[in-house]
This record gives structure tokens, C-alpha cells and sequence, in this order.
């Protein structure tokens, strides 16, 4: 859009000479590349900075967490994958990029209430530092990549995951049976400490897997906004001599460190909906709690099968914009 300034010259003897000069303006553009993230990402839903949210997207997003945490508790997993969907629909209606970064907010405030909630007796802190070194480093380049795909690129991306990881969930069972040491890991332990030996010692051989697993379980965490418990306790499971329980309560601890790197950067490039992941993380905290109480009641195998199909459908969905 041009505008146009006129200007009246007078000179001479013969009177007054009206001169009409033009002089084009140019709108200026936006001031950096951050603004015209920010206009783009209104075409994919609603960015927080752009749009004032109601209570009732607010109350949305509470109930989005109570839901997540509750399929997360009762599936033995992060509710990042229920979350990502929901935050984008007319719920709440935030962007791809915006919801992926508020998760992954909320899924670090969930991963601190598990790790205290299954209790810090059962973590590995070896292998859980490991995990969280190597993953606090990947989790802000999976955050940064995250930028350089579109929002329907990215939304397609986050599908495929969901529909590879569906058959990971109800296999998890089979994972610990197979692999796992379980109750004859707890048993050795405890035969060890009445001999009065040391079981301490930091051992290289599960220090090694656990660093590659927080490579890759950061980089997704911060790419796709989701807790790395559904690759990390199956993998520890499989490369370690943890039980189920004590590779669980140790994911949930190790991812927290790099979910809340990758929070980090996702806020630095403007894609945390504050407003959004306060009552999004209070949910999940409620949520959580009550699939603790109902899980107990319910069928373990039934729940895996049900959140596993839950999350084919939310894949396809993603992956064939229905």
C-alpha cells in the first residue's frame, strides 16, 4: 500500500505555480523474523500472543489435563500424545508449534509429581543422570528443529510417531517379561545387602544405553512436546537389569530435566502458551492422581489396548487431516 503527499510551490512573477510531487511510503514490513512467525502461526490456530484466551479455553485446558493425566497414569505413560491433539482443537485452538511447547511444559511438571509419587527409592540415579545429561543437550535441538517445519508438516510428524508408538504400549508386558529382570533383580539386590556387599558402584555397561536413550528420547521430547517414558522404559527394561518399576519411576525422573530444556527453548522462540500451562499442568497433576485410584481397578491389558488404539486413531486423524 502506497500513500502520496502534495505539496504547493510558489515562485517567479507570474504567480502562483502549483507543483503536485508524489512521494511513495511503503508499509513497513515486520521488524524480525519472530514477528512474521508469530502472523503466520494465526493460520494454524491461535497464537497466546495474538489472542486473549477466555476462561472457558482455560477451564478447556484443565480439563485437557485431567484427561491426559488420567489415559498417561492408567497406560503407564506421558499424556503429551492426548494433549497435542486436544490443545489443538477448538478447545483451545492453539497452534502446532504452540501446543507442542505447552505440553512439553506441562509433561515436566508431571514427570517431577511421578518420580515423588513412586518414590526416589526406586530411581536409578546413575542411569537417570545419564539419561537426563544427554537428553538436556538433544531435547533444545529437537526444540529448535521443531521451527523449521510448517505446522501441517509438523502435525503430520506427530502422527506417525503416534500411530509407531501405539503398538510399544500394550508390548511394554512383553518387554519385561522377556527382558526385564523384575522380581529376580529386587531379589539379588536384597541377597546382597544381607551379605553386606556393595551394590553402589557405578556401572559403565548401564551408564553406556542410558545416554543413548536420552539422545534419542530428548531430541523427540523436544521435538514432538511429549514425555520419552514410552521409548525409555521399554529400552532400559531391554539394556538394563531394572524392573518395570524402577525403570518407570527412573524415565520420569530423567526426562524432566530435558523436558524443561526443551520448555526452555520453545519459550525463547515464543511457542509456550503461559496462560495455557498453568491449569494444563494442574490437570495433569489431578489427572494423574485419580488414574492412580482407578487403575487398581481396572485391567492393566485392557487399559494398554484401549490407549493403544486411542492413539491409532488420533495418528490417523493427524496424519489424514480428517
Amino acid at each position: 500500500m502506497r500513500a502520496t503527499t502534495f505539496r504547493t510551490i510558489t515562485f517567479g512573477c507570474h504567480g502562483p505555480v502549483v507543483v503536485r510531487k508524489a512521494r511513495n511510503i511503503r508499509n513497513p514490513m515486520p521488524a524480525s523474523n519472530n514477528a512474521m512467525r508469530k502472523l503466520s502461526s494465526t493460520k494454524n490456530g491461535r497464537n497466546i500472543a495474538d489472542v486473549k484466551l477466555s476462561k472457558k479455553n482455560l477451564v478447556s485446558a484443565f480439563g485437557i489435563g485431567s484427561f491426559a493425566g488420567v489415559m498417561g497414569s492408567l497406560a503407564g505413560m506421558g499424556g503429551g500424545f492426548v494433549m497435542i491433539p486436544l490443545l489443538t482443537s477448538r478447545l483451545v485452538g492453539l497452534s502446532q508449534h504452540t501446543a507442542h511447547g505447552t505440553s512439553l511444559s506441562a509433561v515436566a511438571a508431571t514427570g517431577i509429581a511421578g518420580a515423588f509419587g513412586y518414590g526416589l527409592n526406586e530411581v536409578d540415579l546413575p542411569a537417570a543422570a545419564a539419561i537426563a545429561s544427554f537428553g538436556i543437550i538433544s531435547a533444545r535441538f529437537g526444540a529448535a528443529f521443531s521451527r523449521k517445519l510448517s505446522g501441517e508438516s509438523l502435525k503430520r510428524a506427530f502422527g506417525g510417531l503416534m500411530i509407531c508408538v501405539a503398538p510399544i504400549v500394550p508390548a511394554k508386558t512383553y518387554f519385561v517379561e522377556k527382558y526385564g529382570k523384575g522380581k529376580n533383580s529386587t531379589v539379588a539386590n536384597e541377597d546382597t545387602e544381607k551379605k553386606g556387599g556393595d551394590n553402589s558402584g557405578i556401572e559403565l555397561y548401564k551408564l553406556i544405553p542410558a545416554g543413548m536413550i536420552g539422545i534419542g528420547s530428548g531430541f523427540l521430547a523436544g521435538l514432538f512436546g511429549v514425555g520419552g517414558g514410552t521409548v525409555v522404559v521399554p529400552a532400559l527394561t531391554v539394556s538394563t537389569d531394572l524392573s518395570h518399576y524402577q525403570a518407570l519411576s527412573t524415565s520420569l525422573l530423567a526426562m524432566t530435566l530435558p523436558a524443561l530444556s526443551g520448555t526452555f527453548t520453545h519459550y525463547q522462540k515464543g511457542n509456550v502458551a503461559k496462560r495455557v500451562a498453568l491449569p494444563l499442568a494442574a490437570g495433569s497433576f489431578v489427572g494423574a492422581y485419580v488414574g492412580g485410584k482407578l487403575g487398581s481397578n481396572v485391567s492393566e491389558e485392557k487399559l494398554r489396548w484401549g490407549f493403544s488404539c486411542l492413539l491409532v486413531f488420533l495418528g490417523a486423524k493427524s496424519v489424514l487431516r480428517m
